[in-house]
């Protein structure tokens, strides 16, 4: 079970639609993060797949924006609207 109160919350507004994040950090790297919102994303596993690969990364958004950019690669992502930029956008909201 997830207790909510442990994360802190980012929004980002992006052309494809509002990205939000929870984040859980600890000393300085992300714990855990799920990605929610009203923006389309394929395939449809690709939010689980990139919270995965950013288990463990640094909070310093050239190195987030870096790991999605990969996950963007490797698993073909299509996000019309949506880009690797506004992921970590929305996750540096959240690290405020």
């Amino acid at each position: 079970m997830i207790n909510i109160s442990e994360y802190k919350q980012g929004l980002y507004k992006s052309a494809g639609g509002l990205i939000r994040v929870f984040l859980k950090e600890r000393e300085g790297n992300i714990e855990d993060i799920i990605f929610t919102g009203d923006f389309f994303i394929f395939p449809e596993d690709s939010l689980d797949i990139m919270a995965r690969s950013l288990k463990d990364v640094a909070l310093d958004e050239n190195k987030i924006l870096d790991t999605i950019k990969k996950v963007y690669l490797k698993e073909n992502i299509d996000s019309p609207g949506t880009t690797p930029e506004d992921f970590a956008s929305a996750i540096m909201a959240a690290a405020e």
